[in-house]
């Protein structure tokens, strides 16, 4: 089973004021498509016994793992589906997006048409799952057993710029321009570590008027049923 509390998409826009970056480059603009999903939980059934064939000798074990959220940069497949967008039990799909958007002048010609597509992620969740077991007494009752994320890191936003992978392409001119790659990354990861405070804040700020609860799983069993195995003809 998985699920999760929420899901956020936001796109961050950044003016490049036409930064020149020698060479006759320059950032036009930079665009930072953010997705969040917080409080996301799995919990799978690794285990159910009954050694001794009655039901007070019943176990179940659950291997849970929660996470505090998990961020990706760039474009989602369920962008255009909200149904998708809002089934928290399937993960979501992500491929390159458009990052920013480069002029280069070439003698008296300025080509607008430099494409920046990049990509990356990050997930602050438990390396490992929590196993809990749960007797037949847990079962009966119901019994609620919980799972706490212990796996923590700094600042989501700026770990995620700084995993970003970028691809320069000439928008259909066929030229080719993998060598602006190396002007080009450093300028848009510094003009995105930028915005990463301010988009921290915001998004820390509108799960707190959400009030989600983040970093905790909690798991029962529903039913079990166990009895002695019997040969039948």
């Amino acid at each position: 089973m998985r699920t999760a509390q929420t899901r956020i998409k936001l796109v961050a826009s950044v003016g490049g004021s036409n930064a020149t970056l020698g060479g006759g480059i320059s950032l036009l603009a930079v665009k930072l498509p953010l997705h969040v999903e917080v409080a996301s939980a799995e919990a799978k059934l690794t285990d159910i016994s009954c050694p001794t064939g009655h039901p007070d000798s019943l176990k179940v074990t659950i291997a849970a793992r929660p996470g505090l959220a998990s961020l990706h940069l760039g474009a989602s497949g369920a962008d255009n589906s909200p149904s998708a967008f809002a089934d928290f039990s399937n993960p979501q799909s992500f491929q390159n997006a458009e990052i920013a958007q480069v002029s280069v002048k070439l003698l008296f010609l300025t080509l607008n048409l430099i494409g920046v597509n990049g990509s990356a992620a990050v997930e602050i969740a438990n390396n490992d799952p929590t196993i809990l077991i749960f007797n037949s007494t847990d079962i009966a009752s119901k019994t609620i057993k919980n799972a706490s994320t212990k796996n923590l890191t700094q600042s989501l936003t700026t770990s995620l710029v700084n995993n970003l992978s970028l691809l320069v392409s000439a928008l259909g001119l066929g030229l080719d321009v993998t060598a602006l790659l190396g002007t080009v990354k450093p300028a848009v990861v510094a003009l995105l570590n930028g915005v990463t405070a301010p988009v921290d804040e915001l998004v820390y700020n509108v799960l707190g008027a959400l009030g989600v609860r983040v970093g905790e799983a909690d798991v029962r069993v529903m039913g079990a049923t166990c009895g002695r195995s019997v040969l039948v003809q």
